[in-house]
Parts: C-alpha cells; structure tokens; sequence
C-alpha cells in the first residue's frame, strides 16, 4: 500500500513524468515482492492486461496512418459547417457521438478515433479543443455503463450473472441517459466563458470545399474500409468470440500493408509512453490483488451490513471511488464473488447494477481512473495542448461525483 500510495503521488504531482513515476513503482513493487515472498516478474506479466496494450497499439498504428490521407480535417470542416462554428454546439455533437459508439465499441478505441478530429476541428478555429476532448473522455466512460458490450466490467458482470444485453438495457440505460444530460449541463456551465469565446475563421472555413484537405482519396477509402470491418466486429465479438485486441492489431496490420510505408515511419504514431505507462500500472495494481488488499475490501463491505439498500450504495461509491485510482478490471474481479454471493441472500440483482454503475462512473474522478481518460491525457500532450490533472478535476471529478450520486438515487428506485 505505501508503494502504490507513493507511485501515485508522483503521477499527479508532475514531478516525474507519469511513465516514469509508474514504471518507478513498478520497480519498487517487484523488489520488495522478491524480498516478502508476494510478487515476483513472473507475476508481474501475469498482471498485465496484454488485450489493452495491443488494442491500443493497433488502434494507434492505423489512426497515424488514416490521419496521413487528411480525413480528419475533411470530417473537421464538415463538423465546423453543422455547427456553423458554435463551440458549444462542436462540445455538444463531438461528446454526444463519442457518447453512442462507446455503447457498441470500446471506449479506448473510439477516442482514439475522435482525439485527431476534435484537434483539427479546434485549431481551424483557433479555440482551446481541451474542454472538447475532456468532454468527450468523460461522456465515453458514462455511455460505455449503458450496455453489456461497452465496457469490460459489464461484459465481466454479464458472464457472472446471466443477464442478458436486454437487462443491461432495462436497468443501466436510464441512470445512464439520466447522467449524460446533467454531465452536459455541468459541462455547459463549468465551460460558459470558453463558449462566449468567438472562433476565428469560421466563415472563411464554411466556404471551403472540404474534399481540398484530402491528399490520398484512394488510401482514405481503403482505410474507411478496414474501419467498417473493425467496427463490425467489434459489435459482434460477443457472437464471433474474436478477441477485440485481435481486431485492432488486424486493423493496424492492414492498413500498415495498404499503405506500404515503412514500419518505422507508421509506428512513429503510436504513442509509447501511454503503453508504458499502462503496463507499469497493471503491474502496481496486480500487487495490490497479490497481497489480497481487494478482496479484503470487498470482504468488509459485505460484513457492514445486512441492509440490501445500504450494501448496494456501499457497492457502488466503494467499486467507485477505488475504480478511480485503481484500474476498473480488477476492482470488478475483486467484488464478483461477493456480489454473487449476497445476489443469492437478498433474492435481488440491484448489487450488480451498482457494482456496474460504481466501477464505471468512477472512472471519471481521477484522469488515471479509465482508459479513455489516460489515453486522452496522453494525446492532448502529443498534439500540443497538454491537459493538466487541474482541468481534469475542475471538470471530470466533478462530473464523476455528480453521477455516482445519480446513480446512487436511482438504487433507491430499483429495490
């Protein structure tokens, strides 16, 4: 505990740049795993999500690539002409389309996707894409709750408890939607001096033909090719068991053939600190699960109480607020057991929808809480408008909190 707590101060201190504070921990871990006998490299390879880190390098590999033909500024002055250059109107339909595919695919994937528009989108119209981006990390964590398929907590959740895509459906949906539109509203009035700021060059821009940004017409279509084969499969993975990381490293490949670059030139897109970073913090977390602090604490929540009510909002803001600092996956490994266990008690399956509802809007509180949020952490500093954990606080702790309590009220309407 003392090691994860030190690792984690470093991350958000900036001292250290955040791989090389993770990868710090890392060090420490294994170290005095050897020493105690808990945690050894073996284990520590055990413990990484291996799927994570080559979806995200496929995925990585082919937007590069797709980014070379001019697509994004293509579909960025498409975006400007709809909005007719509104910046709240940008946040609004940006985050709200990030929002519905993070329902079918995986978040990660889809903000890989979005980052490079919303960029180009912002800087045609020299205005802060920070808030944009924030939005879109923040509303892809809450649209992925909404359904069995869009994030892997609730696929986990799903195995565990045999509901159904329907039940997810019935139950997450409306907590979910309820979320999503005070996340807007909070995004509109914590963002109200941004959206007073005039963007320049919105009517140049509404004149311009947008096929003039296109440099590759030919490699665009086959890359949207490859991208609607990826996209298809990864809405079918529950019925074709293709693994997803599968999918996205076959999407790269392809498109790295299609484009008959040089591998080196095409994987100078592929944003390695992130996946360092990645790997350190399964590492730090597999600790923790080897020394069963987890399960201690989801042993302790199931001891609390014997209030069905209680125990359900004690699930959610404890999966929550832990799924914040430590990586969804295992928090959800972690209370499955006890879950299934009081589900049987209580005759209820209210402990799965707050245990899916916790791990998945937790996420939102720190910018290390999710995937998306690392990710799009990592991309705002590569494109040149670096994303500080002060921002991040100021709108996605806030929001996050906002829909725990959300959700919390709706526990109340499922007993």
């Amino acid at each position: 505990m003392v090691i994860f707590i030190i690792s984690y101060i470093l991350i958000f201190s900036g001292r250290l740049e955040r791989s090389a504070a993770a990868l710090f921990g890392l060090f420490m871990m294994v170290s005095s795993g050897y020493i105690f006998g808990f945690f050894g490299f073996e284990d520590l390879l055990e413990h990484i999500d291996w799927d994570v880190v080559i979806l995200l390098f496929g995925m990585m590999t082919y937007v590069g690539l797709m980014s070379k033909t001019g697509f994004f500024k293509y579909i960025g002055v498409k975006a400007i002409k709809l909005s007719k250059g509104n910046p709240w109107l940008i946040f609004l339909y940006l985050s709200l389309i990030t929002t519905f595919v993070s329902m079918i695919i995986d978040n990660v994937t889809t903000i890989l996707l979005m980052i490079p528009l919303t960029v180009e989108v912002c800087e045609m119209l020299d205005i802060n894409p920070v808030p944009v981006m924030l939005g879109e990390a923040i509303l892809s964590n809450i649209g992925g709750v909404g359904t069995m398929v869009g994030d892997p907590p609730n696929i986990m959740i799903a195995f565990a408890s045999n509901y159904t895509f329907n039940d997810f459906i019935v139950h997450l949906f409306p907590p979910v939607l309820s979320a999503l539109i005070v996340s807007i509203l909070l995004g509109k009035v914590i963002y109200r001096r941004w959206i007073e700021i005039k963007p320049k060059n919105v009517e140049k821009i509404i004149k311009i033909e947008p096929y003039r940004y296109i440099k590759n017409r030919k490699k665009m279509q086959y890359y949207l090719y490859i991208l609607l084969g990826v996209i298809i499969l990864f809405a079918t993975e529950s019925y074709t068991g293709v693994s997803p990381a599968f999918i996205a490293l076959a999407g790269g490949i392809t498109a790295l053939i299609v484009s008959s670059e040089q591998p080196k030139d095409a994987f100078k897109a592929v944003e390695w600190p992130t996946l360092v970073f990645f790997i350190a913090l399964f590492a730090l977390v597999g600790g923790l699960q080897e020394t069963g602090v987890l399960k201690e604490l989801a042993s302790g929540i199931a001891s609390i109480s014997s209030n069905v009510l209680i125990t359900s909002i004690m699930i959610l803001w404890v999966s929550g607020v832990s799924s914040s600092f430590v990586d969804n996956i295992p928090i959800t490994a972690a209370f499955i057991p006890i879950v299934s266990s009081l589900s049987l008690d209580y005759s209820t399956g209210v402990l799965w929808w707050a245990l899916a509802m916790g791990v998945g809007m937790g996420g939102n509180i720190t910018p290390i809480g999710s995937s998306a949020g690392v990710i799009t952490m990592s991309l705002s500093n590569r494109y040149g408008h670096g994303m500080t954990n002060r921002e991040w606080f100021k709108f996605g702790t806030v929001t996050g909190l906002v829909c725990m309590t959300v959700c919390t009220l709706f526990l109340f309407i499922m007993i």
